[in-house]
Parts: C-alpha cells; structure tokens; sequence
C-alpha cells in the first residue's frame, strides 16, 4: 500500500464542499463555516484505503471528490470473505466511529481512484456542539440517518453472502 499524500491546504475550506453532505445537511452557512475552520483535505489514490476496520479513529470525513467503496471482513472459520457493503460519493461520510465511542472503524474504505476526503477531528466537532448547541441535534439526526442507510446495505449484502453460502453448501 502506498503511502497517502496529506494536503493541509493555508486556504481556508469552502462551505460550499461541506454543504449538502450527509452529515451536515441542514446546518446554516454560519455554522459550516465554524466547521470549516477544522477541516483539512487528504488525497488519496486508487486502491488506498482511508479506513481501515478495526481501527481506531478520532476524526470523520467527507468525500469532496472521488469514490470509496465500504468493505468489511467477514469471518466464520474455515472462510473469511471480503464483502464490498456500498460504494460512497461526493458528499458521503466516512469514519463515523469517530462520533460514538468506542471510537472503532467497523468496516474499511477503499479509494476506488484519486480521492480527496475532507477531515474533521471529532474532539472539535464535541467543541462546537458546546458552543453552538443547534449544530449537535442536526449533525446527530444526520449521523443516526446514515446508519440506519448503512446497517440496511450490510444485511442486504450480508443476506446475499449467506444466502450463497448456503447454496454452496456450506
């Protein structure tokens, strides 16, 4: 794997690159721009992964530009399948744990080619839900709306893989 090449650009990030995410979907401009203070952009190319499952994570993001595929490891002993869950775009989040402990990344994500993600520490995410208490209660609707739409991909695709399984045999 190569190693990810970090750009922690002096200019400051667009609110227009934060809007119409899933995450802050609904937060004023106002608000994004506080958000955006924190942020900084990562490129990252084709097959690298931004996310690694089982790890640990203190901060999320949002793609800007590019495409990660979710994959999460599945072990039953003999068989260990890797199991592509979604593919995710523009505006779409990864590294969600960040926001709930125990702060684990429950699956990885791997760049599908030239991928820019914009970072958020979650430690200045808490900050800014103390010091602007309107921005919690929007950002964690959105978060619980992504998991529901993840938890409903993984058991379609983990449905499919045991369905397979079955007919093999196994």
């Amino acid at each position: 794997m190569t190693e990810e090449v970090q750009v922690d650009t002096p200019e400051q990030i667009a609110i227009r690159d934060l809007q119409d995410t899933d995450i802050f979907t609904g937060l004023s401009d106002s608000d994004l721009e506080q958000v955006a203070t924190s942020c900084t952009r990562r490129i990252f190319q084709a097959g690298e992964c931004c996310a690694v499952q089982g790890a640990a994570t203190d901060e999320i993001g949002v793609i800007n530009n590019g495409k990660v595929a979710i994959e999460t490891r599945i072990e039953v002993t003999p068989y260990t399948q890797r199991l592509r869950l979604c593919i995710l775009t523009r505006g779409n989040m990864v590294s969600w744990p960040a926001l709930l402990k125990p702060n684990i990344l429950t699956a990885s994500a791997r760049c599908m080619g030239e991928t820019e993600i914009i970072y958020i520490k979650a430690a200045h995410l808490l900050h800014l839900f103390k010091e602007r208490p309107s921005i919690e209660p929007v950002v964690m609707k959105n978060l619980a709306t992504v998991l529901n739409s993840r938890l409903k991909d993984s058991w379609s695709q983990l449905t499919g893989l045991v369905s397979e399984m079955v007919k093999q045999g196994r």
